[in-house]
């Protein structure tokens, strides 16, 4: 009865982080790396409902619905594979991709006909199936962390927005690969342990239970896991007077103690008018040419917005995580990506496109969109 229990709750979270991601997706809040998010979860929820329903009423027609989905399961292996991948870099779907589904879907298919069961040999398909599983997930556990290690886990940047994303991506991923590790552990230990060496046992299926119920609860309280590495870029297309860059700006209390009586009593006037002035300079920021001027200085923003120089020296001195030349290099780059989205090398040079943002060099400019976005600026335009 308690394994039912844990099974339905785990089918009614997988169902809810299903349509916390789809939702997310159709207002296009975030990029293709959750497809395949889509796909594991929906998938498992199913198979946990349908699974949980044979356990409730084991005489009913559902059962066969529920061992269908069940050895099945061999399918998620390359959806977690091309998840990871995607989180590195986020391209549209390619044919090739398909071809990663070819095997398990054969296993699949043959381990769901009659003949698995009935033919003299079943004994023996049975342990070529079981292995064969096993060399598919050792295969995409060793490629799986390679790939996660080479690019997601040792991944460095100088911007303090980026290094906080950075790091809740590596969380995130190890807790999924890890978690991927133990289900299949689990799955392996069950087979070896059941009165049918080769089979998959659903004994205690209510650990794997578990284990999908923690994996569920994680996307769900922390949605920004969602975005990828483009979360900066993503926050700022959404940015709106109410909306303020969290990564960026220290809006509570000041990032330094406030020595200087100077400073003390600008911090009073400050205060005041703190989110009106952050919601003027991001104004400026994403929605006017400014900071393509490659000289531009606080005193010329100061100047635009009509805000008092010691105001804006003081909110880049105390509410900024950012360094101004740092913050620069976040405004140009997503400039920079806007451009690319519209196309903007069909006519242009890469190099002509550092000089538009307000770089002076092609390296810097390269250095920083790499270090942004993760990609190199004709990576990032090929996936338009």
């Amino acid at each position: 009865m308690l394994s039912s229990i844990i099974l339905f709750i785990t089918a009614a979270l997988g169902f809810l982080c299903t349509a916390f991601i789809f939702g997310k997706n159709k207002n296009r809040e975030h990029s293709l790396i959750n497809k395949y998010l889509i796909i594991i979860t929906s998938v498992t929820a199913l198979r946990f409902f349908f699974l949980g329903l044979s356990q409730a009423f084991p005489e009913s027609n559902v059962s066969k619905i529920a061992t269908v989905l069940d050895k099945s399961f061999i399918m998620m292996m390359p959806c977690f594979f091309l998840y990871f991948q995607n989180v590195v870099r986020e391209n549209k779907f390619e044919l090739r991709n398909s071809l990663h589904f070819i095997v398990p879907f054969l296993m699949a298919t043959f381990y769901n006909t009659p003949f698995f069961d009935t033919s003299a040999n079943s004994d023996l398909a049975r342990k070529v199936f079981f292995f064969t599983c096993i060399a598919l997930c050792v295969t995409y556990s060793i490629t799986g962390f390679v790939l996660l290690y080479k690019n997601v886990w040792r991944r460095k940047t100088d911007i303090k927005a980026i290094q906080q994303q950075n790091k809740l991506i590596k969380n995130w991923s190890i807790f999924l690969y890890v978690a991927f590790i133990v289900l299949v552990l689990i799955r392996v230990a069950t087979s070896i342990t059941s009165n049918k060496p080769g089979s998959f046992s659903n004994e205690y299926l209510w650990v794997t239970g578990l284990a999908w119920i923690a994996i569920f609860v994680k996307i769900i309280l922390t949605p920004q896991i969602l975005y990828g590495y483009n979360l900066l870029n993503k926050t700022i297309d959404a940015a709106t007077e109410k909306v303020i860059l969290s990564s960026v700006w220290h809006i509570r209390g000041t990032l330094l103690p406030i020595i200087s009586e100077k400073d003390k009593k600008l911090e009073e006037k400050v205060n005041s008018f703190l989110l009106k002035y952050l919601h003027q300079i991001e104004e400026m920021s994403f929605h006017s040419p400014a900071f393509r001027n490659p000289d531009l200085s606080l005193d010329d923003i100061a100047v635009a917005l009509k805000i008092p120089i010691s105001h804006v020296n003081f909110i880049f001195k105390y509410h900024c995580n950012e360094s101004f030349t740092d913050y620069k290099k976040i405004v140009r780059i997503h400039d920079a990506t806007k451009l690319l989205e519209g196309g903007y090398l069909n006519n242009q040079k890469i190099e002509s496109l550092a000089a538009e943002v307000g770089f002076s060099t092609y390296n810097t400019f390269h250095l920083a969109f790499k270090n942004i976005t993760g990609l190199t600026a004709n990576e990032y335009a090929k996936r338009f």
